[in-house]
């Protein structure tokens, strides 16, 4: 039992270092489901069974239900554990926030147990030039070869380009998208996700991502995602009575 347990908590810790390493879960882990009844074929869940735990109830395809909250409930947001940071997220009181023994950050929640999607925040120092050009290809350099590690394929990526209007300031923001893949012995998971670089203080990075368990519903998970890139990464922003630069601590 013991042994069972331990191959459980690896598996998990796979998962969310992963997720640190290139902003998408280890969807493949041994994550077990809510436990929940199933309803019938094409029933939605019932709003009583609907928990931060487990988003999608005890619907007859609780992925697809729980990835149908996340096309249509509205914007909320959490703040990250420093209390600097809006961070932005849909259907915002069923994400739990997660701390990542192995590699910390300035922030990372999960929706759901089963990982139906994870978000995570870094802010971190560099050295040289820090427009989000230079964070996004840091990241990158960093982190991919950890990720490539643990079974992380990225099958086609693209690069977008956008702005945020913070306090009239009008800042630019440099997108990675990622359709991917994550294999291990048993199984292997698609993955959609973005990872989005931004305009910080002087001599530091900012970065947040987002991905979404794209396996059984791919379409819905990229109308997810587009939703994400398209509303949710612009609202990411310091909170209004930060004024200079905060430590680059994570967690």
């Amino acid at each position: 039992m013991r042994s069972i347990l331990a191959m459980g908590r690896l598996s998990m810790m796979r998962s969310v270092t992963v997720t640190y390493s290139v902003c998408v879960a280890l969807f493949a882990s041994a994550c077990g489901g809510s436990g929940s009844q199933a309803r019938a074929a094409g029933q939605p869940p019932t709003p009583e069974s609907i928990t931060r735990a487990n988003p999608g109830g005890d619907a007859a395809d609780p992925e697809r239900a729980a990835l149908e909250r996340l096309k249509t409930e509205p914007w909320g947001h959490r703040k990250d554990r420093f209390n600097t940071l809006h961070v932005p997220m849909l259907d915002a009181k069923k994400w739990r926030r997660v701390r990542i023994w192995t590699q910390p950050t300035r922030a990372t929640y999960r929706y759901g147990d089963d990982h139906y999607a994870v978000a995570t925040v870094l802010y971190t120092p560099i050295v040289g030039r820090d427009d989000p050009d230079a964070c996004l290809e840091d990241f990158w350099k960093k982190h991919m070869p950890l990720a490539e590690a643990y079974g992380v394929r990225v099958k086609d990526s693209k690069l977008l380009r956008g702005t945020q209007e913070v306090d009239g300031d009008v800042k630019p923001i440099v997108v990675k998208v990622v359709d991917g893949s994550v294999d291990s012995m048993f199984s292997s998971e698609d993955y959609l996700g973005a990872v989005a670089a931004y305009q910080s203080w002087p001599g530091t990075c900012l970065v947040h991502a987002f991905a979404v368990k794209a396996g059984n519903h791919r379409e819905l998970a990229a109308a997810v995602r587009t939703r994400w890139i398209g509303e949710g990464l612009p609202r990411l922003h310091w909170l209004e009575e930060i004024s200079e630069a905060p430590e680059t601590k994570a967690r």
